[in-house]
């Protein structure tokens, strides 16, 4: 657990951030701990990857694919008429950013215990 605390605090700050941001006024304070969250998560990934416990593979894909649309959709609710329901692509986003979560987290698992 003490090796997973990084990512696990940076989840917390992030969600932290967000509800900040929706329930509050204070959306710089907010924003702020959504980019230490991410900042934390980040760190934790390239750790595992340079110690060797992750080898980076086609679920990053689901990283970057969750990201893209997360951000197009942010952006998209800055338009007025936006071409789709930006929440469309905000949740998609973010289902994807925890699928990998969850499948970045099964393959430290089997790398540690010599399964693939």
């Amino acid at each position: 657990m003490k090796s997973k605390s990084l990512l696990f605090a940076g989840i917390i700050l992030l969600l932290i951030g967000i509800l900040i941001r929706k329930m509050t006024q204070m959306e710089l304070m907010g924003l702020l701990l959504i980019i230490i969250g991410v900042t934390c998560k980040t760190v934790y990934i390239i750790k595992k990857a340079k110690s060797g416990e992750y080898k980076p593979g086609k679920e990053l894909l689901l990283l970057i694919l969750g990201l893209v649309l997360f951000l197009t959709g942010l952006y998209f609710k800055s338009l007025e008429h936006p071409i789709i329901n930006p929440i469309y692509l905000i949740i998609t986003g973010i289902v994807l950013k925890v699928s990998f979560i969850i499948r970045f987290i099964q393959i430290v698992r089997s790398e540690k215990t010599g399964n693939k």
